[in-house]
């Protein structure tokens, strides 16, 4: 079927294709805002409150709010990289990344962000049938479940 026929046309197709990289560039500028996060936690810790085993458990905490640090500034990173509408991927993606950030070890869970903006801008696509974004979907929970049997 051509993509004409179905009501795309193949400016869609290419605009769908300039979100999808730059969604997946947001993805790789996330984590740099969480290691900036990361930093200032630390810069700003008071040593007297770290105890005997040092400041593990205070950039712990931190490294965790950087994970919904991360997720509040995409959509202003979105929206700058020209992905319209920026919201409403910014506010499915978290529901691409918690089940990555349980289910991956700490390598995976960095880039993270790399898959589930561009899931989400695919999912919210506006020219997108519902065939294709349960296909999208299908796909991200099979990965899931992979990533839930490999981890044990």
């Amino acid at each position: 079927m051509d993509t004409y026929d179905a009501g795309v046309s193949p400016t869609h197709e290419g605009r769908l294709a300039e979100r999808v990289v730059a969604a997946a560039l947001a993805g790789v500028i996330l984590p740099f805002v969480q290691f900036g996060w990361l930093l200032l936690a630390a810069a700003l810790s008071d040593d007297s409150h770290c105890g005997h085993f040092g400041c593990i458990g205070l950039l712990a905490d931190a490294w965790a709010v950087s994970n919904w640090v991360a997720a509040l500034v995409a959509w202003p990173l979105l929206h700058l990289l020209r992905v319209r509408p920026a919201w409403f991927p910014a506010m499915l993606a978290p529901f691409f990344l918690v089940p990555i950030w349980e289910l991956a070890g700490f390598p995976v869970n960095v880039v993270a962000g790399l898959f589930a903006y561009p899931l989400a801008v695919l999912v919210s696509a506006p020219h997108l049938s519902w065939r294709q974004r349960g296909l999208v979907l299908a796909l991200f929970l099979l990965a899931c479940a992979f990533l839930a049997l490999s981890s044990g």
